[in-house]
């Protein structure tokens, strides 16, 4: 029996500054093409973040550095935000903003439900679509008490 299990961040897409990056099966951004798209500072490479915090990263599997001619740095959502926060304050602002996007988009959490659903992943899709629903309804509105109008 195969089990396919997919990151829940698989294939996602983040724009920053124009620039639309895409999450790996594994649910990871490749760091080297953000900073080298993005014509980030020499100096904020993503070889160049030897923190106590990428060192974690590193040892919980959040942060993978393939090594070789066309070398990477991959990072979860937690990391790459980190990376930026590295870089800058103002980028760390900017690539937070952009994971929040796509979740502040109705259209895309429908889009991103009904892609759940056509890949088998029902109970996902139903989970989700209930966390977008709890986010963006008024709950205050409905605990008004009922009064009888007749």
């Amino acid at each position: 029996m195969t089990i396919d299990i997919q990151h829940k961040h698989a294939s996602h897409v983040i724009i920053i500054e124009g620039q639309a990056f895409k999450a790996n099966d594994f649910g990871m951004w490749d760091l080297t093409d953000i900073w080298q798209t993005l014509k980030l500072p020499k100096g904020k490479a993503p070889a160049q973040w030897r923190t106590k915090q990428a060192q974690r990263f590193l040892d919980m599997q959040n942060l993978q550095v393939i090594q070789g001619r066309a070398a990477q740095t991959l990072a979860t959502k937690r990391a790459t935000i980190e990376f930026a926060g590295w870089v800058s304050d103002e980028f760390k602002d900017m690539v937070y903003d952009a994971f929040e996007a796509i979740l502040e988009m109705p259209e895309v959490a429908l889009i991103v439900a009904d892609k759940m659903r056509s890949m088998g992943n029902h109970h996902s899709a139903a989970v989700f679509e209930r966390h977008v629903f709890n986010d963006r309804c008024d709950w205050k509105a409905l605990k008004v008490p009922h009064k009888n109008t007749q």
